[in-house]
C-alpha cells in the first residue's frame, strides 16, 4: 500500500459507530416503507450500499469500486429474480450514469468518478424513470446544502462538496417514495 492510502476495512473500523448509527433508522424506515410491496431485504441491502457510500465519500471523498459494483451485482440479482428485463435494466444503468458522465466530462473532473458508478448501480435498483427522480432530488438537495454553505460562509467558491451523499439520499428517497413522488408530479402537472 502506498503513502496516504487507508484500507478499506481500515476505514469500516474507523467509522463503525456512523455505519452502525445509520443503520438503526435504516432498518425501521425499511420495515415500514418496504415491508407491503415485500422488499424489505431488498431495501436494506440497497440502504446499507448508499449509507455505506455517503459515509465514505462525505469524510474522504472517496466512493470506492468495490462498493459500487458490490451494489450493482446485488442489483441485478434482486431485479432479474423480480423478473426485470435486461432492456429495463440497462436503461435504468444509463439513466444514472450517462447524464453524470457527460458532467464529470464537460466540468472536466469536477465530478467524481466514484459519483458517476454510483449512480449507474442506482440506475439497475431503481429503473430509468426512478432513477431521473433520484438525480432530480441528489441536484436539488446538493444545490441547496450548496448554496446554505456558500452563504453562512462555511465553503467558498470553488471548494469541494462531496456529492455522493446526496446521491444516496436521492437513490434512497427514489427507492422508498418514487411510485409516490411520481404521482404527484403526474397529477400537478398533467391533472
Amino acid at each position: 500500500m502506498g503513502e496516504g492510502f487507508t484500507s478499506p476495512s481500515a476505514l469500516f473500523s474507523r467509522h463503525r459507530r456512523t455505519l452502525l448509527a445509520g443503520s438503526v433508522p435504516l432498518v425501521f424506515l425499511c420495515a415500514y416503507f418496504c415491508r407491503a410491496e415485500g422488499r424489505v431485504v431488498e431495501g436494506l441491502a440497497l440502504g446499507a450500499f448508499l449509507w455505506t457510500a455517503a459515509v465514505f465519500d462525505f469524510h474522504y471523498g472517496l466512493i470506492f469500486d468495490w462498493l459500487t459494483i458490490s451494489m450493482a451485482i446485488c442489483a441485478l440479482a434482486f431485479r432479474l429474480c423480480a423478473g426485470v428485463g435486461a432492456g429495463t435494466l440497462a436503461l435504468g444503468f444509463l439513466a444514472g450514469g450517462a447524464p453524470l458522465l457527460a458532467l464529470r466530462v464537460l466540468s472536466r473532473g469536477g465530478l467524481g468518478g466514484g459519483d458517476v458508478k454510483l449512480a449507474a448501480a442506482g440506475g439497475l435498483w431503481l429503473g430509468w424513470q426512478h432513477t431521473l427522480l433520484a438525480l432530480a432530488i441528489a441536484s436539488w438537495s446538493g444545490g441547496l446544502a450548496a448554496l446554505y454553505l456558500l452563504l453562512s460562509g462555511r465553503r467558498k467558491r470553488g471548494d469541494v462538496i462531496a456529492f455522493g451523499p446526496f446521491l444516496s439520499l436521492g437513490i434512497w428517497a427514489a427507492f422508498l417514495f418514487g411510485e409516490r413522488l411520481l404521482g404527484w408530479y403526474e397529477a400537478f402537472c398533467c391533472g
